[in-house]
């Protein structure tokens, strides 16, 4: 019995290291803007300077104030990890996308920058895909158990970009060298399965060798 205590941890080991070499996604959507979406005055400037954890991109500015704009708004609670990913997949030369802390407040009575800049976090500096292939991405610090809002709008007047499919998604780290949070460590009825499997086997071969 002592070949199915060692091959239990075995498989232990095996499933839980499996779990923490999983991409840590804690959001992932397709989809469009639509002309239902809310509407803003103005638009960020594209700086084709992508923002980093160090901070690298500077507000990039509001322009456009008298266009009107479409945009989405997803909410997303980054638990435990305050360094954050964001790869935004679109072809449109049409899409943008930005981050902010907490809220969303554009057009706001009396705010500098129209209040784009108001818990602004970075943007991707670029719209849409700027190579062809590869999406776009940035990377942003908020403070652990925020909500990150991450906006997507159109930048062309007369509801250009409206329409055009993205995909985003959102990765969390613990800290800026990609460490990623545990995963949930597998149920027991799976840790029971695989176990049995693999017992059964070494059983078979102790057994019955070749």
């Amino acid at each position: 019995m002592k070949v199915i205590s060692r091959i239990s941890k075995v498989v232990l080991l095996v499933l839980f290291a499996t779990e923490l070499a999983r991409a840590s996604t804690i959001f992932d959507v397709s989809g469009a803007l639509t002309l239902t979406d809310p509407t803003q005055l103005g638009r960020l400037s594209r700086n084709g300077i992508p923002q980093d954890w160090a901070g690298t991109e500077a507000f990039p500015g509001v322009i456009n104030t008298t266009t009107t704009y479409h945009y989405h708004v997803y909410q997303v609670n980054v638990g435990i990890t305050p360094f954050i990913q964001i790869l935004f997949d679109s072809v449109s030369p049409n899409t943008f996308v930005s981050a902010y802390d907490t809220s969303y407040a554009p057009n706001s009575t009396g705010a500098p920058n129209f209040g784009f800049d108001t818990n602004w976090l970075g943007d991707a500096g670029f719209s849409g895909n700027p190579f062809g292939v590869d999406p776009v991405f940035f990377q942003v610090r908020i403070p652990v158990n925020h909500n990150l809002l991450i906006v997507i709008n159109n930048t062309a007047a007369a509801n250009g970009g409206v329409g055009d499919p993205y995909n985003l998604l959102v990765e969390g780290f613990l800290d800026p060298s990609f460490t990623e949070p545990p995963a949930a460590v597998p149920e027991p009825a799976t840790l029971l399965l695989a176990g049995s499997g693999l017992v059964l086997l070494a059983l078979k071969r102790r057994l019955w060798p070749r």
